[in-house]
């Protein structure tokens, strides 16, 4: 499979994730996307670069507002998993040509429950991811980011490696009591305040039943 048909995939795949409610089929299709990334990583050799030319005069690009940007719509993000350090976000359409740029041009701040990606002046515009209340604390020290060639990493560092992140960002931030066209919304958030306060072993019984759970329901996509 060429460079070309994997980022294809990749490209459908992601498009997939953001309809997909189903945490199995969640599960499966990021491990797919997973696989592909891998692939298309060993396909990304560096490039020998070509014996000098002579120099080419290029018209001046306007400079581009730097307070003015354009948001990234489309990406991927997983959770390693219980136990495991790391959230990942995968950006890997829309910014072909990212790896050509400066470190400068390409910076991610963090927060304890927060990051902001900017992207400056590639192809003449300015791109930003930004996300506020995180899922779950992250250490900020250890978070990072990388850029190459057609896409961008960032990697979210627990800050407690044994919590299941269910969401990228936190849901009914400001939900008092679970509203009554919901009635399992009440049973759902105990279960997760349980999950994120319990010890070990509370961990363990509530991430069976969930599973248990999912597998009785198969058709809840």
């Amino acid at each position: 499979m060429n460079t070309n048909d994997l980022m294809d995939d990749i490209h459908e795949l992601e498009a997939i994730l953001q309809h997909v409610k189903s945490p199995r089929l969640l599960d499966e299709l990021s491990h797919l996307l997973r696989t592909k990334q891998a692939a298309l990583d060993e396909l990304e050799q560096p490039v020998v670069a070509p014996s000098p030319s002579p120099p080419i005069t290029v018209a001046p690009v306007p400079p581009v507002d730097e307070d003015v940007y354009t948001e990234v719509s489309t990406f991927g993000w997983e959770d390693e998993g219980y136990g495991k350090h790391k959230v990942n976000v995968y950006i890997t359409s829309g910014i072909d040509g990212v790896g050509t740029l400066p470190p400068s041009n390409v910076t991610c701040d963090f927060t304890k429950y927060s990051f902001d990606l900017k992207i400056k002046q590639l192809n003449g515009k300015n791109y930003r991811l930004i996300r506020h209340h995180l899922d779950k604390e992250i250490d900020t020290k250890k978070s990072k980011y990388i850029y190459k060639k057609n896409r961008v990493t960032i990697t979210l560092w627990k800050a407690d490696e044994k919590q299941s992140w269910m969401n990228l960002t936190a849901k009914n931030l400001n939900a008092s009591k679970p509203s009554s066209s919901d009635p399992s919304a009440g049973i759902m958030d105990m279960m997760k305040n349980m999950y994120d306060e319990g010890d070990d072993e509370m961990k363990r019984t509530i991430a069976k039943a969930w599973t248990e759970s999912r597998n009785k329901n198969p058709a809840e996509i």
